[in-house]
């Protein structure tokens, strides 16, 4: 299905619009982050106190959050355990336990009447530091086999400029929670491997008609080549896109609070990979090619 007709954009030629733009965002969002320095990440990755409870009469997540609010402990997530609204996990700061069971009884009643403490635990930084590392050998390792699979099934520029696609899409959408004030936590990390399958897949489709393009014409001119190809496969990126959003667009409204910032991490990084495949993995090889020329396999 053609989406667009004989669309004929210069994408490669704004690619230093893209450029400059991915560097603003992805700046400004690091400088916040470094700013803000631990407070943005969540109880999984900087240690804390676990509470397990069980509420007599159903409660809303959004509920529970809006009191814990109020008691300014920092850091802090809610998660429901079921669909009866009445178990809960509460993740909170270092010593922070007792303050949200104060409020609790105050609130709901006292502990045993209105509600019970199932488990209650803490979340040391040394765990946190393990889980974070882990983490970073999963991304890392995903990259690393999204690059050998590329330079097998292309070449080794096409892999760099696909993995590196990668990377500004990881921070771009680190860079816009950090200033939007979302807190980053597992979940975002999951959203993150997400976005990484889903950008290389938009890329890959791309390059493969680049490939035939290249095939086809014997032609030297890879910049008219690059620029023919991300136009006649645009209406099948824009397509695929929107089809991903309306179904992310449905988790991130009627998810629930406990989806919100993975399904918001998803609609920035699926749109952002959509972009990065459009302007920013084709214009890195370019750019490479003019800086050092090579001539391409078909």
């Amino acid at each position: 299905m053609e989406f667009i007709k004989n669309p004929a954009f210069n994408f490669i030629g704004k690619r230093k619009f893209a450029y400059i733009f991915s560097c603003i965002i992805i700046i400004w969002g690091m400088v916040i982050l470094t700013m803000k320095g631990k407070s943005i990440f969540g109880v999984d990755f900087v240690g804390g106190d676990m509470l397990n409870i069980e509420f007599k009469e159903s409660v809303t997540v959004s509920e529970i959050r809006d009191k814990i609010k109020g008691l300014n402990i920092g850091t802090y997530s809610v998660q429901a355990l079921g669909t009866e609204g009445k178990d809960f996990i509460i993740k909170s700061g270092p010593g922070t336990s007792e303050k949200i069971l104060e409020a609790m009884e105050i609130i709901y009643g006292a502990e045993g009447d209105a509600f019970s403490v199932k488990g209650k635990s803490s979340i040391s930084p040394s765990m946190s530091v393990s889980l974070r590392k882990k983490a970073l050998y999963a991304f890392f390792l995903g990259i690393i086999g999204i690059l050998v699979y590329i330079t097998l099934r292309f070449e080794f520029r096409f892999a760099v400029g696909a993995t590196l696609a990668i990377f500004h899409d990881m921070l771009f959408v680190v860079a816009i929670l950090a200033l939007t004030k979302k807190q980053i936590d597992t979940s975002v990390i999951a959203a993150l491997l997400t976005i990484a399958g889903y950008s290389v897949n938009d890329t890959v489709i791309i390059f493969d008609r680049i490939r035939e393009n290249i095939r086809k014409t014997r032609s030297d001119d890879y910049f008219t080549l690059f620029n023919k190809s991300i136009n006649e496969t645009l209406s099948r990126t824009v397509l695929t896109v929107l089809t991903t959003l309306f179904v992310v667009f449905l988790l991130f409204f009627v998810g629930g609070e406990t989806l919100h910032t993975f399904a918001f991490s998803l609609l920035v990084g699926f749109v952002i990979g959509t972009y990065s495949s459009v302007f920013i993995a084709s214009s890195i090889i370019i750019d490479w090619h003019r800086w050092k020329p090579h001539k391409f396999k078909v």
